[in-house]
């Protein structure tokens, strides 16, 4: 989606209503000065710019959608956030940094897109010994991935659930309205009408199965 059509959805303002679970998250970490943190598959940087003023740490937020990045970029300009994240380019298959390389890596719904275990194995190497790894993934086949979480080299800390009536009342059913609203300002314009017909889309798929659309975050250390 280009930026200027992002921007005139504005989905993240709704999205932000979401970032208390975002910082519920962070703060079931132990403190770490200055933690070095790799987002993967951040988008637009919700979540990225949440965990920039939580942590207080560097951030380095990756993406394959260049789009959103640009997006992302104006966003840390205007917080004036720029020494605390960079973004890259960067697909998660191709994350070539060296070992070790971070104290956090933080995946808020990217990872399902290579697969849970193989997700957390490609990721531990470039985790710091006793470092960590926060996972926000959806709700399905949580006891089989707990077993995972093991079995790839990680302690499980704690976990929550963010239950699909939330994603509603949060966000998607303000969004919805807000879509609608859209809908009739911009209706001679074919590509911000695309765009919202995608969101649209998404938000109907939510309604014929919303139990689908729990989600839970996994807050994991690595073993040594």
């Amino acid at each position: 989606m280009h930026t200027n059509t992002l921007k005139i959805i504005n989905k993240d303002h709704f999205r932000q209503n979401l970032n208390i679970y975002t910082r519920n998250a962070f703060f079931k970490l132990p403190k770490i000065d200055n933690p070095k943190i790799l987002d993967v598959g951040c988008g637009t940087g919700v979540p990225t710019l949440e965990l920039a003023r939580v942590s207080g740490g560097e951030i380095l937020a990756t993406d394959i959608d260049q789009d959103a990045l640009d997006y992302l970029d104006e966003k840390i300009k205007s917080e004036k956030l720029e020494k605390q994240v960079k973004t890259l380019n960067c697909s998660l298959l191709d994350l070539d940094f060296p070992d070790e390389s971070f104290d956090i890596i933080w995946a808020e719904g990217s990872i399902f897109a290579i697969g849970f275990q193989k997700g957390l194995e490609d990721l531990r190497r470039l985790i710091k010994d006793n470092g960590f790894l926060v996972v926000h993934d959806p709700y399905q086949k949580h006891v089989e991935k707990k077993d995972i979480i093991e079995k790839s080299g990680y302690r499980l800390l704690d976990s929550f659930m963010v239950h699909h009536r939330i994603w509603w009342s949060q966000f998607l059913r303000p969004y919805e309205k807000h879509i609608k609203d859209l809908q009739e300002k911009y209706i001679d314009n074919p590509q911000v009408q695309q765009a919202l017909e995608d969101e649209e889309n998404e938000i109907k798929m939510f309604k014929k199965d919303p139990e689908s659309f729990s989600s839970i975050f996994y807050v994991m250390k690595k073993k040594k």
